[in-house]
């Protein structure tokens, strides 16, 4: 049973050497900064004027973002500021020393450990309202369909109106009363923000971007004295949706010049994050995979995916989602999330095949991903900004391209741990209950593969797995993946609802799960 999450918590970080406070040398910098925070700087662009405001979730106080859409001839002009991190923190100094052995912020239920200390990623460098901050201002000429034609980079200093969530941009894009805004100006913005959203969704679309609909599966620590883990699900918004869209625009179109700068001659260093598109294989196990889930449930053929007909994008945006066919239509956009190989950065240019982009970075999380702050200088040095240091860059793209990676890699095994605390909590109960006594768990089937099956539970919305080979039952997974069956009889498949139950624990830890009678 998990007793003390903050102490098991706690524990994930100490076991995974993530230190959660900063060397006096690091606080001192932070303090001499406090000092200068060079807003006064001469050469800064001054854009105070500007009407931007962050839009984050609620409580959000490192606010990498601000933005401000405006109409303009028959398209539109985005101006997207981005926290100037790397003016605070430069090579040479124990802020980037530090930040380069972190690699990234952190975040677990309840807690987060910055990548920058807190008087900077939540103060001196945030974006937060009615303060004058640095910022790499991005402004991006769209024509009417939402495609991007020109894209200025410039150093500015910035005031941001307001810190709105996106339920207050909603409520306003969408006609209720309980919005906060009322400065007309800014209203203007966030409508055009949804209308430029929507049209960078349907470029995405036209490309051949799938949309997965995601909806994000969060561990959250309950307060009080009786604190406890427990796991929710929460659909992305449209207004999250559409300043991702700006966020994902920004991001290609900072790569895609400093590839061109480079291509000029420039002495630049990029990194790109490169994602290459599903192996040939994997799309073709796919389609059989399917092909068998709608031979095995008689279903018609809505449900099959011909590939020499409809792109994967179209396929799934036009399965029923229905509260009939919701399981079928969830287990198979799982399973095409599935067959997508992991993106990395990199020193080379490549596509990035998750958003359709020829070329792709990250740029918009300067204070969270030491890869943003590399890029942010190295923009600034292909930009005259600042001088460059061509073979202390050299050697320092290869120690953040590792940084990066392995802290994407850590965070996925700090998500995972957590998860496994809430799970670890509920079978432990059931486990400690009289076998005929213990709950039959609703979820869906994921995925099939020789010796185990993939359940999403419904409640709490975590995945588990079936381990059908530790059973005393003769289970067989055909070998589509898309069926379970013992002897002539089909168990479960793809897109079911089923019952599982603990029936016992083994010494890693794992446990052991059979579908209920």
């Amino acid at each position: 049973m998990v007793e003390d999450p903050h102490r098991d918590l706690l524990g994930l970080l100490a076991d995974r050497g993530i230190p959660d406070g900063y060397s006096p040398e690091v606080m001192a910098e932070v303090n001499a900064l406090r000092a200068d925070s060079g807003i006064d700087d001469p050469t800064l662009e001054d854009r105070t004027a500007v009407p931007f405001v962050t839009v984050d979730g609620p409580g959000t106080r490192d606010l990498d973002q601000a933005l401000h859409v405006a109409s303009r001839g028959s398209g539109y002009c985005v101006q997207y500021a981005i926290a100037d991190a790397a003016w605070f923190v430069r090579p040479g100094t124990a802020l980037f020393a530090d930040a380069l052995a972190r690699g990234a912020s952190y975040y677990m239920p309840g807690r987060s450990v910055p990548m920058l200390p807190r008087a900077l990623s939540e103060d001196l460098v945030s974006l937060g309202p009615l303060q004058d901050r640095r910022a790499m201002v991005f402004e991006m000429d769209l024509d009417a369909d939402g495609v991007c034609t020109s894209t200025e980079i410039v150093q500015a200093r910035i005031r941001s109106r307001h810190q709105l969530t996106f339920d207050h941009v909603d409520a306003l894009v969408s006609g209720r009363s309980d919005h906060p805004v009322r400065d007309p100006e800014v209203v203007d913005s966030l409508r055009h923000l949804r209308t430029v959203g929507k049209l960078r969704a349907r470029d995405a679309a036209a490309r051949g971007v799938v949309a997965y609909n995601r909806r994000e599966v969060r561990v959250r620590l309950t307060p009080g004295q009786d604190a406890g883990l427990t796991a929710v699900e929460v659909a992305r918004t449209p207004i999250e949706g559409d300043n991702a869209q700006l966020s994902l625009l920004c991001n290609a179109e900072g790569a895609r010049l400093l590839r061109d700068y480079v291509g000029k001659g420039a002495e630049s260093e990029p990194i790109y994050k490169v994602h290459p598109p599903p192996q040939e294989d994997s799309l073709r196990a796919l389609a059989e995979r399917i092909d068998a889930c709608v031979k095995a449930r008689h279903l018609d053929e809505r449900w099959r995916w011909r590939r020499d007909e409809t792109t994967l994008a179209d396929y799934l945006s036009g399965l029923p989602d229905d509260a009939q066919h919701a399981r079928l239509a969830a287990a198979l956009r799982r399973q095409s999330i599935m067959v997508n190989v992991r993106s990395a950065f990199a020193k080379q240019p490549g596509p990035h095949h998750g958003v359709g982009a020829e070329v792709y970075g990250r740029f918009s999380a300067p204070m969270r991903e030491v890869v943003g702050v590399f890029l942010h200088k190295e923009m600034w040095e292909a930009l005259g900004v600042t001088a460059n240091d061509a073979e202390r860059d050299t050697a320092l793209r290869v120690q953040v391209i590792a940084a990066a990676n392995r802290a994407r890699s850590l965070q996925r095994d700090l998500s995972s741990a957590a998860d496994r605390l809430v799970i670890d909590d509920l079978f432990a109960g059931d486990l400690a209950m009289p076998a005929a006594e213990r709950p039959a768990r609703v979820g869906t089937v994921m995925g099939l593969r020789r010796g185990r099956v993939y359940v999403r539970l419904d409640d709490p919305p975590l995945d588990v797995k079936v381990y059908v080979d530790r059973t005393d039952r003769d289970y067989t997974c055909d070998e589509a993946g898309a069926s379970l069956w013992r002897g002539v009889t089909r168990v479960c498949g793809l897109g079911d609802a089923v019952a599982v139950r603990v029936v016992g624990q083994i010494d890693n830890g794992r446990w052991i799960l059979d579908f209920a009678d």
